[in-house]
Protein backbone atom coordinates (compact mmCIF):
# COMPACT_ATOMS: atom_id res chain seq x y z
CA UNK A 1 0.00 0.00 0.00
CA UNK A 2 1.23 3.50 -0.79
CA UNK A 3 -0.65 4.93 2.20
CA UNK A 4 -2.18 3.30 5.26
CA UNK A 5 -5.96 3.13 5.51
CA UNK A 6 -5.70 4.57 9.00
CA UNK A 7 -4.54 7.95 7.71
CA UNK A 8 -6.55 8.22 4.50
CA UNK A 9 -9.61 5.92 4.42
CA UNK A 10 -8.77 5.21 0.82
CA UNK A 11 -10.80 3.32 -1.68
CA UNK A 12 -9.47 -0.06 -2.82
CA UNK A 13 -5.83 0.09 -3.91
CA UNK A 14 -5.85 0.23 -7.73
CA UNK A 15 -3.78 -1.95 -10.02
CA UNK A 16 -1.18 0.08 -11.86
CA UNK A 17 0.18 -0.34 -15.37
CA UNK A 18 1.04 1.79 -18.40
CA UNK A 19 -2.55 3.03 -18.69
CA UNK A 20 -3.36 3.18 -14.95
CA UNK A 21 -1.12 5.64 -13.11
CA UNK A 22 -0.95 6.78 -9.48
CA UNK A 23 -0.36 10.41 -8.48
CA UNK A 24 0.84 10.87 -4.88
CA UNK A 25 2.02 14.33 -3.88
CA UNK A 26 3.30 13.19 -0.48
CA UNK A 27 6.17 11.33 -2.14
CA UNK A 28 9.44 12.92 -3.14
CA UNK A 29 10.38 12.72 -6.80
CA UNK A 30 12.99 10.09 -5.96
CA UNK A 31 10.47 7.98 -4.01
CA UNK A 32 7.95 8.17 -6.84
CA UNK A 33 10.59 7.33 -9.45
CA UNK A 34 11.49 4.14 -7.60
CA UNK A 35 7.97 2.75 -8.10
CA UNK A 36 6.57 1.89 -11.54
CA UNK A 37 3.69 4.03 -12.80
CA UNK A 38 3.80 6.31 -9.71
CA UNK A 39 4.38 10.10 -9.90
CA UNK A 40 4.48 12.91 -7.38
CA UNK A 41 3.34 15.75 -9.66
CA UNK A 42 0.53 16.09 -12.12
CA UNK A 43 3.00 17.36 -14.70
CA UNK A 44 4.99 14.12 -14.51
CA UNK A 45 1.87 11.94 -14.67
CA UNK A 46 0.49 13.78 -17.72
CA UNK A 47 3.83 13.35 -19.50
CA UNK A 48 3.14 9.58 -19.50
CA UNK A 49 -0.39 9.56 -20.96
CA UNK A 50 -1.38 6.80 -23.39
CA UNK A 51 -4.28 6.88 -25.84
CA UNK A 52 -6.58 6.08 -22.91
CA UNK A 53 -5.36 6.64 -19.34
CA UNK A 54 -6.69 6.56 -15.80
CA UNK A 55 -4.87 8.64 -13.19
CA UNK A 56 -5.68 7.73 -9.58
CA UNK A 57 -5.04 10.76 -7.38
CA UNK A 58 -4.10 10.53 -3.71
CA UNK A 59 -5.28 13.27 -1.31
CA UNK A 60 -3.05 16.35 -1.66
CA UNK A 61 -2.97 19.81 -3.22
CA UNK A 62 -1.52 19.63 -6.75
CA UNK A 63 -0.51 22.90 -8.40
CA UNK A 64 -1.16 22.82 -12.13
CA UNK A 65 0.77 26.07 -12.47
CA UNK A 66 3.39 27.25 -9.97
CA UNK A 67 1.70 30.13 -8.13
CA UNK A 68 5.00 31.55 -6.87
CA UNK A 69 6.89 32.06 -10.11
CA UNK A 70 6.95 35.77 -11.08
CA UNK A 71 6.73 34.98 -14.79
CA UNK A 72 3.57 36.35 -16.42
CA UNK A 73 1.68 33.72 -18.44
CA UNK A 74 0.78 34.68 -22.03
CA UNK A 75 -1.39 32.65 -24.40
CA UNK A 76 -0.39 31.41 -27.84
CA UNK A 77 -2.11 32.09 -31.15
CA UNK A 78 -4.54 34.56 -29.66
CA UNK A 79 -5.89 32.04 -27.15
CA UNK A 80 -6.05 32.26 -23.38
CA UNK A 81 -2.97 31.29 -21.38
CA UNK A 82 -3.33 27.76 -19.99
CA UNK A 83 -1.78 26.05 -17.03
CA UNK A 84 -1.86 22.70 -18.81
CA UNK A 85 -3.04 21.47 -22.23
CA UNK A 86 -4.00 17.77 -22.09
CA UNK A 87 -4.74 15.68 -25.19
CA UNK A 88 -6.10 12.23 -24.40
CA UNK A 89 -9.10 10.14 -25.39
CA UNK A 90 -10.96 8.57 -22.47
CA UNK A 91 -8.89 10.23 -19.76
CA UNK A 92 -10.06 9.61 -16.19
CA UNK A 93 -8.92 11.71 -13.22
CA UNK A 94 -10.13 9.89 -10.11
CA UNK A 95 -9.68 11.01 -6.52
CA UNK A 96 -9.13 8.15 -4.12
CA UNK A 97 -11.52 9.19 -1.37
CA UNK A 98 -15.19 10.06 -1.63
CA UNK A 99 -14.63 13.52 -0.12
CA UNK A 100 -13.89 15.95 -2.95
CA UNK A 101 -12.18 18.34 -0.50
CA UNK A 102 -9.33 15.84 -0.03
CA UNK A 103 -7.89 16.02 -3.55
CA UNK A 104 -7.33 19.46 -5.07
CA UNK A 105 -6.06 20.46 -8.52
CA UNK A 106 -5.21 24.14 -8.18
CA UNK A 107 -3.96 27.29 -9.83
CA UNK A 108 -3.84 30.94 -8.74
CA UNK A 109 -3.66 33.21 -11.78
CA UNK A 110 -6.09 35.45 -13.63
CA UNK A 111 -6.38 38.28 -16.11
CA UNK A 112 -3.80 40.97 -15.15
CA UNK A 113 -2.97 38.88 -12.07
CA UNK A 114 -0.04 36.82 -13.25
CA UNK A 115 -1.41 36.43 -16.79
CA UNK A 116 -2.24 38.37 -19.95
CA UNK A 117 -5.72 37.14 -20.83
CA UNK A 118 -8.21 34.97 -18.96
CA UNK A 119 -5.91 32.41 -17.38
CA UNK A 120 -7.46 28.93 -17.55
CA UNK A 121 -6.08 26.02 -15.55
CA UNK A 122 -6.86 23.17 -17.99
CA UNK A 123 -7.49 22.83 -21.73
CA UNK A 124 -8.70 19.25 -22.32
CA UNK A 125 -8.85 17.70 -25.81
CA UNK A 126 -10.59 14.34 -26.26
CA UNK A 127 -13.87 12.51 -25.81
CA UNK A 128 -15.04 10.53 -22.78
CA UNK A 129 -13.29 12.57 -20.12
CA UNK A 130 -14.23 11.55 -16.55
CA UNK A 131 -13.39 13.66 -13.49
CA UNK A 132 -14.47 12.24 -10.14
CA UNK A 133 -14.11 12.80 -6.38
CA UNK A 134 -11.86 15.86 -6.42
CA UNK A 135 -11.72 19.66 -6.49
CA UNK A 136 -10.68 21.83 -9.41
CA UNK A 137 -10.12 25.43 -8.36
CA UNK A 138 -8.53 28.70 -9.41
CA UNK A 139 -7.58 30.43 -6.17
CA UNK A 140 -6.42 33.72 -7.60
CA UNK A 141 -9.17 35.64 -5.75
CA UNK A 142 -10.45 33.15 -3.16
CA UNK A 143 -8.78 31.30 -0.32
CA UNK A 144 -7.73 27.69 -0.74
CA UNK A 145 -8.75 25.95 2.48
CA UNK A 146 -7.44 22.40 2.89
CA UNK A 147 -8.64 20.90 6.20
CA UNK A 148 -6.75 17.61 5.80
CA UNK A 149 -3.39 19.43 5.98
CA UNK A 150 -3.98 23.16 6.62
CA UNK A 151 -0.40 24.16 5.75
CA UNK A 152 -1.15 23.23 2.14
CA UNK A 153 -3.84 25.91 2.05
CA UNK A 154 -3.21 29.34 0.56
CA UNK A 155 -4.68 32.80 0.94
CA UNK A 156 -6.07 34.55 -2.14
CA UNK A 157 -3.41 36.49 -4.04
CA UNK A 158 -5.65 39.48 -4.78
CA UNK A 159 -8.89 41.00 -3.47
CA UNK A 160 -10.12 42.21 -6.88
CA UNK A 161 -12.21 39.59 -8.72
CA UNK A 162 -10.84 38.91 -12.18
CA UNK A 163 -11.19 36.28 -14.92
CA UNK A 164 -9.57 33.24 -13.30
CA UNK A 165 -10.95 30.13 -14.97
CA UNK A 166 -10.81 26.38 -14.34
CA UNK A 167 -11.18 24.31 -17.50
CA UNK A 168 -12.06 24.23 -21.18
CA UNK A 169 -12.99 20.96 -22.83
CA UNK A 170 -13.00 20.02 -26.53
CA UNK A 171 -14.86 16.73 -26.67
CA UNK A 172 -18.08 14.80 -26.21
CA UNK A 173 -19.59 12.53 -23.52
CA UNK A 174 -17.96 14.23 -20.55
CA UNK A 175 -18.73 13.26 -16.94
CA UNK A 176 -17.96 15.14 -13.73
CA UNK A 177 -19.11 13.31 -10.59
CA UNK A 178 -18.65 14.60 -7.05
CA UNK A 179 -16.38 17.42 -8.22
CA UNK A 180 -16.04 20.83 -6.59
CA UNK A 181 -15.46 23.61 -9.15
CA UNK A 182 -14.18 26.69 -7.29
CA UNK A 183 -13.39 30.13 -8.71
CA UNK A 184 -15.39 33.32 -9.25
CA UNK A 185 -15.50 35.26 -12.53
CA UNK A 186 -15.74 32.97 -15.59
CA UNK A 187 -15.50 29.77 -13.55
CA UNK A 188 -15.72 27.67 -16.76
CA UNK A 189 -16.32 24.09 -15.55
CA UNK A 190 -15.36 21.95 -18.58
CA UNK A 191 -16.74 24.67 -20.82
CA UNK A 192 -16.89 23.93 -24.56
CA UNK A 193 -17.80 20.25 -24.29
CA UNK A 194 -20.57 19.06 -26.61
CA UNK A 195 -22.41 17.07 -23.94
CA UNK A 196 -21.53 16.98 -20.26
CA UNK A 197 -23.18 15.54 -17.16
CA UNK A 198 -22.41 17.13 -13.80
CA UNK A 199 -23.61 14.80 -11.05
CA UNK A 200 -23.41 15.66 -7.34
CA UNK A 201 -21.10 18.59 -8.09
CA UNK A 202 -20.54 21.89 -6.29
CA UNK A 203 -19.85 25.14 -8.17
CA UNK A 204 -18.90 28.63 -7.04
CA UNK A 205 -19.04 31.43 -9.59
CA UNK A 206 -19.95 34.99 -10.48
CA UNK A 207 -21.04 36.02 -14.01
CA UNK A 208 -20.46 34.37 -17.42
CA UNK A 209 -19.31 31.23 -15.69
CA UNK A 210 -21.30 28.03 -16.26
CA UNK A 211 -21.10 25.43 -19.02
CA UNK A 212 -23.97 26.31 -21.32
CA UNK A 213 -24.78 22.85 -22.69
CA UNK A 214 -24.66 20.72 -19.54
CA UNK A 215 -27.04 18.57 -17.54
CA UNK A 216 -26.69 19.38 -13.85
CA UNK A 217 -28.02 16.56 -11.65
CA UNK A 218 -28.15 16.80 -7.83
CA UNK A 219 -25.72 19.75 -7.88
CA UNK A 220 -25.46 22.75 -5.58
CA UNK A 221 -24.41 26.09 -7.00
CA UNK A 222 -23.24 29.24 -5.20
CA UNK A 223 -24.02 32.37 -7.23
CA UNK A 224 -21.73 35.26 -6.31
CA UNK A 225 -23.00 37.23 -9.31
CA UNK A 226 -26.39 37.81 -10.92
CA UNK A 227 -25.76 36.26 -14.37
CA UNK A 228 -24.13 32.82 -14.10
CA UNK A 229 -24.53 32.22 -17.86
CA UNK A 230 -23.19 34.52 -20.54
CA UNK A 231 -25.51 32.72 -22.97
CA UNK A 232 -27.18 29.32 -23.36
CA UNK A 233 -26.18 27.10 -26.27
CA UNK A 234 -28.62 25.60 -28.78
CA UNK A 235 -28.14 22.23 -27.07
CA UNK A 236 -29.75 23.71 -23.96
CA UNK A 237 -29.06 23.35 -20.27
CA UNK A 238 -31.00 21.34 -17.69
CA UNK A 239 -30.98 21.54 -13.89
CA UNK A 240 -32.46 18.47 -12.19
CA UNK A 241 -32.92 18.47 -8.40
CA UNK A 242 -30.31 21.19 -7.87
CA UNK A 243 -29.93 23.75 -5.08
CA UNK A 244 -29.11 27.40 -5.81
CA UNK A 245 -27.52 29.61 -3.15
CA UNK A 246 -27.55 33.38 -3.76
CA UNK A 247 -24.36 34.75 -2.19
CA UNK A 248 -24.51 38.35 -3.45
CA UNK A 249 -26.64 41.31 -2.31
CA UNK A 250 -27.79 42.60 -5.70
CA UNK A 251 -31.53 43.17 -6.12
CA UNK A 252 -31.95 40.85 -9.07
CA UNK A 253 -30.88 37.27 -9.77
CA UNK A 254 -30.92 36.53 -13.47
CA UNK A 255 -29.95 33.31 -15.20
CA UNK A 256 -28.29 34.43 -18.44
CA UNK A 257 -27.34 37.62 -20.23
Amino acid sequence: MICSLACCQLMAQPRLDATHLLLDGRLTKAEASSRPFVYNSLQDAVAHLSDTTTIYVMPWVYWVDNPDTPEVRVGEGGREPFGMVIRCEALQLLGLTDDAHDTVLASARGQTQGAVGNFTMFDFWGDDLVVKDLTMGNYCDIDLIYPRKPELGRKAKYSAITQAQVSFCHGDRILARNVRFEARLNLSPLTGSKRVLFKNCHMESTDDSLNKCGVYLHCDLDFWGRQPFGSVDTYGTAFLDCDFHIRHDEAVQAVSK
